[in-house]
Formats: structure tokens, sequence, C-alpha cells
């Protein structure tokens, strides 16, 4: 049987180099939803493994998904999400608008995200390209002591299709 979190179950696993094999230096992991093979299975000529995210490209994603995703959209949460695609038709010129989107994405992190402290949410858009641009920029909160103090930054575009 292969080790956990390996995606393999032979005895050369061509992951045997991967970051949280063994000795798992890691502490959150998540699968990439993208769901393409992994390109280091790729090289070794074999298939089936999906890409793994770790540590803040974890937390990155988590964070995303919360602010992509709709009101009712989750079975069992209903009221989990930031409910933004229903701004895309917004003008966010009036300041109640941008101010109460902010807002709005602040409470679902600190809600639904408890490895984040929201430091800033920026929402700007571009009527040309009929756009929603949305930057969260936040601090890692610390797991047994170890303080991060530099800032992650995720960047998501939305955009109007009619």
């Amino acid at each position: 049987m292969g080790r956990y979190g390996s995606g393999y179950s032979g005895d050369s696993s061509p992951t045997s180099n991967y970051r949280g094999l063994g000795d798992r230096n890691y502490i959150y992991s998540d699968l990439d939803f993208i769901f393409d093979s992994s390109p280091l299975y790729q090289l070794q000529g074999l298939n089936g493994d999906v890409v793994r995210k770790f540590d803040v490209d974890a937390i990155k994603q988590s964070v995303k998904n919360i602010v992509m995703t709709n009101h009712y959209e989750r079975p069992w949460k209903p009221l989990m999400g930031c409910n933004i695609r229903k701004l895309l038709f917004e003008s966010f010129e009036d300041p109640w608008a941008r101010w109460s989107t902010k807002e709005s994405i602040k409470k679902q992190l600190e809600k639904w995200e408890p490895r984040v402290t929201v430091k800033e949410v920026l929402v700007s858009e571009d009527q040309d390209y009929l756009e929603l641009n949305i930057e969260v920029i936040f601090t890692i909160n610390p797991v047994g002591g170890n303080v991060s103090s530099e800032d992650v930054s995720v960047k998501i575009q939305m955009e109007r299709l009619r």
C-alpha cells in the first residue's frame, strides 16, 4: 500500500522526492480544482494522479472559492459565499455598493476561513471589458506559534458574458 498522500501504490513512486511525502512538511493540502494530471507523473509516463496544492496555495484556493461561491450553491450551507456574480451587472460608481461588497467578502471570509485574517479587500470594475476585479489581501494565522508577517494576495477577475 502507498503512504498517505502518495497517490501511487507501487514500490518506487515517481513522487518520492515530492514535497509532502515521507516526513510531512506541510500543514494544509487540497486538490487543485483544474483536475489536470500531475506534471510529475506525466514526466514519468504515468497518469491518473491529480495535482495537490499545499499550505499557502491551498489557502489561496479556499479564499477564491469562498468569494466566488453564490448563496444556495452549497447544499447544507445555503448562506456560504459572497454572491459576487449578482454584482457583475451593478455599477460600482456608488460608494455604498463598493463598501457593501467589501464588507460582505470580509464577513464571509471571517466566518468560513479561520486560517486567515483579512487586511484589505479591493474592488474595481473595468467597464470597457465588462470585468469585475477583486483583490483580497490577508495574512495567514499562525499554527503552533509560527507567526507569518507577510501579506498574501489573491486576485479574482470575473467578466460579464451577456
